[in-house]
């Protein structure tokens, strides 16, 4: 426990630096750098289970779809690189001749494409589309922010009180987690939503008051939830512990984003048509 408080210590010091620096720019390098080195760790899990991702090419195109997602004009240019991303790889299929060996290597290529850079680059479009509203990058950041907040802290609440309350196991694919852990892990995300709003929340966001906060709060920390039974999912498929052994007390970067790849697109959503006109 030590070590995971030690690590979430220097990672929130890493984000707050290069926001603090670089603004959007830190924002759109901090959620690249993590989308890419889980999708490079996704794809080490599915090698693991005798797939042959290419992932040279599908990390090539998940930077693209995430800095061009952000930096090209238009609210869709992450959907159409994307898209084109998916050509790119279709073409590959199609140059070959289909045999087991192909589908082995071109399928799961594009699965770590679509779970990891394209889902996770609607935070990145959370951003861009707060910006092109006139809330600033003030607005856009904290609404990012806001929202890997609420989701990591889903995890972190149901594991305190999971440990401590936690008697109905949740699912077979991770028997630690519960039900009582779960229900911890939401209402620990809807407190943190809340205290957010109350010490940052930037001028332009009274809409986003605190009574949406606590309502977006609570599907936000059951995508997480989901999210994290997901990768555990993969592990345990991999006969793995951890995805990776670089971040101390957490494993790897996967360990570490896995709750925010459902959540950042349910996010996304949310605010669209709730705050965003």
């Amino acid at each position: 426990m030590k070590q995971r408080l030690y690590s979430f210590t220097i990672l929130w010091l890493i984000i707050v630096v290069a926001l603090g620096f670089l603004g959007s720019n830190g924002a759109v390098l901090l959620v690249a750098t993590l989308a890419l080195m889980t999708q490079l760790e996704l794809y080490q899990l599915l090698e693991k289970m005798d797939l042959q991702p290419k992932v040279r090419l599908g990390l090539l195109c998940g930077a693209g779809i995430l800095l061009g997602g952000y930096y090209l004009p238009g609210l869709n240019s992450g959907i159409e690189l994307f898209l084109l991303s998916y050509l790119i790889l279709a073409l590959v299929l199609a140059c070959g001749d289909l045999r087991t060996d192909a589908l082995r290597s071109i399928l799961p290529t594009l699965f770590g494409l679509t779970y990891v850079p394209f889902l996770l680059h609607y935070i990145l479009l959370s951003l861009k589309h707060a910006e092109l509203n006139g809330l600033g990058s003030a607005g856009g950041i904290y609404l990012g922010v806001w929202l890997i907040t609420v989701a990591k802290a889903s995890d972190v609440g149901g594991l305190l009180l999971g440990m401590k309350f936690g008697r109905t196991p949740l699912s077979k694919i991770s028997p630690a987690k519960t039900y009582e852990g779960a229900v911890g892990g939401i209402l620990t995300s809807v407190l943190v939503g809340l205290v957010l709003h109350f010490f940052f929340r930037p001028e332009g966001l009274e809409a986003f008051g605190y009574g949406l906060a606590a309502l977006f709060a609570i599907p936000i920390a059951v995508a997480a939830i989901a999210s994290d039974l997901v990768e555990s999912a993969f592990k345990r498929q991999a006969a793995v512990k951890d995805s990776g052994s670089l971040i101390p007390g957490i494993g790897g970067v996967f360990d570490l984003s896995d709750s925010l790849i459902l959540s950042a697109p349910l996010g996304y959503l949310l605010f669209k048509y709730f705050l965003f006109t």
